[in-house]
């Protein structure tokens, strides 16, 4: 060091030890050998001299001015052995020689990261120990931040002789640079061009199609090549088809423990329970490069938040099992291999950050030939991350994966993929009678399934007037359903141009005002928030009919005689506001529930919009999760009524991320809310002058049947029929026959909700049962099964 830092001085921090610079300056190699005490062994293999105070001739004890590991993380830092990387914040330290050889200890050129000074240096056991001193260790990542007096490390993977990393936004290989310090170096012995080539033909036989295999490919070097953090992978496939093979082969074993974690658990992860499982595989996970779970079972929606924040970097919680909180900024590469459905979002930003790999089925093919791609990485433990480098030098954007196909297409979807196929061929356009689609299954097109087939709401006038559908919105999501279906019907698949989508103000936002919903509009923040909505709405200068123009959010502010009913997703593992809903009211689609304009929220609830009847306006409250006997927590719905309250509007986009129309109004419009809805309201004492009544717990939580709750009091009735004097009996119910295709789930909602209300009258509806049935053409077993049903739903059995 002789002159190298004659003029250094540490930052005059007010938390900088005082001892700092003497240790800096004063710590010096010697030929004694180590004895534990103020003589440690150093990376090198040579002896260092610790400063200590006290005297040495035996008068007054010796002591270390501070703890050694302290010591000897200064001199690694003067002598380039721990290093600061830039573009990740944290310190990665040289990689001891650990070899058994003669002679000196070599000085590799490979590095690991340190998850902090005391960890990495033994000083202490824990976070409290007396030892630990966090002004000394804060000292040493603030000076090793100074690149004019300290070398840096960069993100990248060194293959001897090549070297690639990210410059000027883009990756780029060097050659011969023997010293540049990256935060990955691997074993290059038994390296070639042919033996890369013979990688990418491993992950094109472990993979179903090329953007599959380039999936895989890519994601061996993503930990320190892609331009910041965001990608996961997930690698689907059927059983025995080498996913755990490659991981435990391609990344633990060559990774090691320091670089990859093999005990990442998705579900216990995303638990929404206590959350120790969390904290403690994030601190498991601090500095890796790979975490990864060799056998994820099912991914769902309600998971994927948890995963989006890991994927990305947000910092997170983190501490060991009696230890405090830190925080932490997570660096691992998330990899799912899963045999099960993994939640396919329709967000842009998750079509990017989950990389999928669809793996290639097991059959027909032996243990010897995956036995052999174990022998292939054995003997080449780079030829992967080579291959990946390489590909990354093409480019930074990974392939579109869908892996729904691999997984049974229901017959909803079928219906849905092969109409719209129809209609294409007859008229042109890539779309589906929504109004169809209802009078074959008898409900509207599920959110998820429209997600799944890149589907949006629109109007054509294709057929005459204009008539609700939904059309392809995202062409690449359904081209691979198109592709799965003309393949089952022995089609040569060949592509079709097609139209191009509805323009964006007719697919996501289409105001409510429309539909005849009354209301005033006004400007909202990305979080959500209307300042001075109600002074906009009541001040008659203000031109409020119209959505705000150049505003990302706006915010719906319901008129006199018009609600949004705002169903939430639970905050706990209850049953979200549309379950509630359903259940309590009638399924959605029905006069019980009619369908109406409806708009999905970032966050997955929904918002559904409604006329009042004369009879309720000013009666029914603004209310925010009513608390009742069956949710002692709060209902998870909210009510914004004439004037009371607002909802974010279709079309906006917030903080949490889009609000898009699912389902709009009949002809009519918007319709009026109904009378099990009113009754509804009532029960849960959102009427005026009314309290939360006793509502019968459901028996099957998991369907969602019609209306489940106790006759209504007769004041209401009163209130909704003005002809009404005296309880009504329930009116002659329909008896139409039921077509093919859905009779016995038509005959069960049906015969379920009527026996739901009236419970003193289940006789009569059972033989109305029979009798609706007979005349769809069922016959009696059948009958008793759907009765049998029933009666266990309702705990009568």
């Amino acid at each position: 060091m002789a002159g190298q830092y004659d003029d250094y001085r540490p930052i005059p921090a007010e938390d900088l030890p005082a001892k700092y610079a003497g240790c800096f300056k004063l710590l010096e190699l010697v030929f004694a050998p180590p004895n534990d005490f103020d003589r440690v062994m150093t990376i090198t293999g040579q002896s260092l001299q610790l400063i200590t105070d006290g005297d040495d001739n035996g008068k007054r004890g010796k002591t270390l001015v501070m703890h050694a590991g302290y010591q000897k993380a200064i001199w690694e830092l003067r002598e380039g052995h721990l290093r600061y990387c830039p573009s990740q914040q944290r310190l990665w330290r040289r990689d001891p020689d650990i070899e058994d050889h003669p002679g000196e200890r070599r000085l590799l050129n490979s590095w690991h990261p340190v998850k902090s000074i005391e960890d990495e240096y033994h000083i202490g056991e824990r976070s409290n120990d007396r030892n630990r001193n966090y002004a000394v260790s804060s000292t040493i990542m603030r000076e090793a931040k100074r690149a004019q007096w300290f070398r840096q490390v960069e993100r990248g993977v060194r293959i001897d002789p090549c070297v690639w990393y990210r410059k000027d936004g883009h990756v780029v290989c060097i050659r011969g640079d023997t010293d540049m310090a990256v935060t990955q170096t691997f074993d290059q012995r038994n390296m070639g061009n042919q033996v890369v080539e013979q990688a990418k033909r491993i992950c094109e036989w472990l993979t179903v199609d090329g953007k599959s295999c380039a999936n895989l490919l890519r994601m061996f070097a993503t930990p320190w090549l892609e331009p910041y953090k965001q990608l996961s992978f997930v690698l689907s496939g059927h059983g025995g088809d080498g996913k755990t093979l490659l991981l435990s082969n391609a990344v633990q074993r060559v990774l090691g423990d320091r670089k990859s974690f093999p005990a990442f658990k998705t579900t216990g992860y995303c638990d929404s329970g206590f959350s120790l499982n969390r904290e403690s595989m994030n601190d498991m996970m601090a500095g890796m490069a790979f975490a990864y779970d060799d056998e994820a079972g099912e991914v769902t929606e309600r998971m994927l938040p948890l995963l989006r924040a890991l994927s990305t970097g947000a910092t997170m919680s983190a501490r060991v099992v009696g230890g405090k909180y830190y925080s932490m900024t997570p660096t691992a590469t998330i990899v799912i291999l899963t045999n099960m459905p993994f939640a396919d979002s329709s967000e842009p930003s998750d079509k990017r950050r989950f990389i999928k790999v669809e793996m290639h089925p097991s059959e027909g093919r032996s243990y010897e030939q995956y036995h052999a791609i174990e022998l292939f990485i054995r003997e080449h433990p780079a030829a992967l991350y080579a291959a990946s480098c390489r590909l990354w030098e093409q480019g930074d954007e990974p392939e579109m994966v869908n892996l729904s196909p691999a997984r049974a297409i229901s017959d909803e979807m079928y219906w849905l993929i092969t109409e719209i196929l129809t209609n294409e061929e007859k008229c042109g356009q890539l779309v589906a009678s929504r109004d169809a689609y209802r009078n074959e299954f008898h409900k509207p097109i599920p959110g998820d399934v429209m997600s799944l087939l890149g589907l949006a709401n629109g109007i054509t006038k294709v057929w005459g007037g204009q008539k609700r559908v939904v059309r392809v919105q995202d062409e690449s999501r359904f081209d691979v359903y198109r592709q799965a279906v003309k393949a089952e019907e022995g089609d040569d698949g060949s592509p079709v141009v097609p139209e191009p989508p509805l323009p964006l103000e007719l697919d996501s936002q289409l105001p409510p005002s429309l539909f005849g919903f009354e209301c005033d509009y006004v400007p909202a923040n990305p979080d959500k928030s209307a300042f001075n909505w109600k002074k906009l709405a009541l001040d008659p200068n203000v031109d409020t009919s119209q959505v705000p123009a150049n505003v990302e959010a706006y915010a719906v502010v319901p008129a006199p005689g018009f609600m949004v009913i705002d169903m939430d997703m639970s905050k706990t593992s209850g049953d979200d506001g549309w379950t509630v809903l359903n259940r309590q009211v009638g399924r959605y689609g029905t006069p019980a529930f009619p369908s109406t304009y409806l708009v999905r929220t970032p966050s997955g609830g929904l918002h559904a919009y409604y006329r009042l009847p004369e009879a309720l306006r000013g009666k029914v409250k603004n209310a925010v999760h009513l608390k009742t006997s069956e949710y002692p927590d709060g209902i998870p719905v909210d009510l914004r009524v004439e004037r009371k309250g607002y909802v974010i509007g279709a079309g906006s986009t917030v903080n949490e991320g889009d609000y898009r129309v699912c389902d709009l109004p009949g002809d009519d419009g918007i319709p009026e809310a109904s009378r099990e809805i009113c009754r509804w309201l009532e029960s849960i004492g959102s009427i005026e002058g009314t309290e939360p009544k006793q509502l019968r717990p459901s028996t099957q939580r998991s369907q969602l049947p019609a209306a489940s709750r106790e006759p209504i009091r007769l004041s209401l009735a009163q209130v909704m029929d003005d002809d009404d004097k005296q309880p009504r009996r329930e009116p002659r119910p329909d008896m139409t026959p039921v077509p093919e295709g859905q009779r016995n789930q038509t005959l069960h909602d049906w015969a379920y909700g009527r026996a739901a209300n009236h419970p003193d009258n289940l006789r009569q509806i059972e033989a109305d049962l029979y009798e609706r049935g007979h005349a769809s053409g069922l016959k009696d077993n059948e009958l008793a099964t759907i009765w049998k049903s029933i009666t266990r739903q309702l705990g009568k059995e």
